[in-house]
């Protein structure tokens, strides 16, 4: 007995081919923004040109000031769609960076400015989109934990806000997501201060691999959420 090419063809089509509901998977939006004066790259979006002005952003806050001025007052005008917020610091963190939540992100606008480059990097913005299936008690626990996997533990400062706003009809105005501001220079009072750090998402390939973890992230999380778990105010690991 011969075996037909057709019969070829629709093994394959049964073995290689991904089922439908997997190949039409619709992953959580994440982009990377730097955070610099004159940015000039193709494709990519810069933020705001300073990184105390992307912190106030994503704090909602009009008070704080930069070398170009006060914060806009739409800033603290949107804080109603601010769901929680913080300053995630390394536990050596010195007390200066505790106390005053602005001074790591001034410091690193006066360093990309030292340089004399217009397109020096100070910090990076990141925007994760989370899961609308993910509960909002839980959304908290889903972003903090991941920066502290991803860039806390290897020594970044990050700056983070959950933004979101649900009409009185339940659908989403402003659906669920995170902005995180990244230190992308050394920002510790040592003899490396204000250098371009290697790491902590300063290069594509580092973007991309952080990406895919907020997308295994999400998808942990999930799979945790079927299996019936619920967390709150604790941090469980997950796959990085």
């Amino acid at each position: 007995m011969f075996i037909s090419q057709s019969q070829i063809r629709q093994a394959r089509q049964q073995f290689v081919t991904r089922p439908r509901s997997i190949s039409r998977i619709e992953w959580p939006d994440f982009k990377v923004r730097p955070i610099s004066e004159e940015w000039q790259y193709c494709g990519r979006v810069p933020a705001y040109k300073t990184a105390v002005a992307n912190t106030a952003y994503i704090w909602r806050e009009s008070e704080p000031v930069d070398r170009f001025g006060p914060m806009p007052a739409r800033f603290a005008e949107r804080r109603f769609e601010l769901k929680g917020s913080g300053l995630l610091l390394p536990t050596s963190a010195p007390l200066w960076a505790v106390t005053d939540p602005y001074k790591v992100w001034a410091e690193a606008d006066a360093a990309a400015l030292a340089t004399g480059d217009p397109t020096a990097v100070a910090a990076w913005h990141v925007m994760m989109e989370i899961p609308l299936d993910v509960r909002p008690d839980n959304w908290r626990w889903l972003c903090e934990g991941f920066l502290h996997s991803q860039l806390v533990q290897q020594g970044a400062t990050v700056a983070w806000a959950i933004h979101a706003v649900q009409g009185d009809d339940g659908d989403w105005i402003i659906k669920p997501h995170m902005h995180a501001i990244v230190t992308a220079r050394y920002w510790r009072h040592d003899r490396r201060q204000g250098r371009r750090h290697p790491n902590w998402i300063g290069s594509w390939a580092q973007q991309k691999r952080m990406e895919f973890a907020w997308r295994r992230r999400c998808s942990s999380m999930r799979d945790l959420m079927r299996a019936g778990f619920y967390m709150k105010g604790c941090w469980p690991p997950l796959t990085r």
